[in-house]
């Protein structure tokens, strides 16, 4: 039930990080339009970095669930059983501390740019707290779906990334034969 209600939350940041995407369309596409009139939008890069980091970040635990990230996976997919599950529950445990020190520090960084009432230093000033948000959610969505996995490798289930990818020996499912 738990996983069912987190993936509800990843499903929805990748759909916003789809949105933040076509912003930067949007954006760009102003801006071009307004160049060719001889005028400029303010702030149109810093809105278009914002949206870049908006949509990178957000869509980083949809991608992960889905087995959409790059892994080298040279070594665990020439082995197997317990071997293989220790490596992936190894592999798990690290970038759940990685995920959760980056999560914490990036949801810190946010919410002190809040209290300070920082904002931007582009033509048209806007809190900074609010692209750092959406970085501080992307990141701890993404640490919470590493840790769910890494929970899941414990109790001696497949991690829900291996669904999506596909083991060079012709496998569907390269986390299958873990047990």
């Amino acid at each position: 039930m738990l996983t069912r209600a987190l993936d509800l939350f990843y499903r929805a940041a990748g759909a916003l990080a789809g949105v933040f995407l076509v912003a930067i369309a949007v954006v760009v596409t102003a801006q071009i339009v307004a160049r060719l009139m001889g005028r400029i939008v303010p702030s149109a890069d810093e809105f278009g970095g914002f949206c870049l980091a908006a949509t990178s970040f957000l869509g980083l635990a949809y991608a992960f669930r889905d087995g959409s990230h790059i892994r080298v996976t040279l070594l665990v997919h020439h082995t197997k059983g317990w071997l293989r599950q220790g490596l992936t529950i190894l592999a798990l445990a690290i970038a759940t501390a990685i995920t959760s020190i980056f999560a914490w520090h990036t949801a810190k960084m946010a919410l002190q740019s809040f209290t300070r009432n920082e904002v931007t230093a582009g033509l048209v000033p806007l809190p900074l707290w609010l692209p750092q948000l959406a970085m501080a959610v992307g990141v701890v969505l993404f640490a919470l779906a590493v840790f769910e996995d890494l929970v899941r490798a414990l109790l001696g289930r497949d991690p829900v990334f291996a669904s999506g990818e596909h083991d060079p020996r012709g496998t569907e499912n390269p986390a299958a034969d873990t047990h």
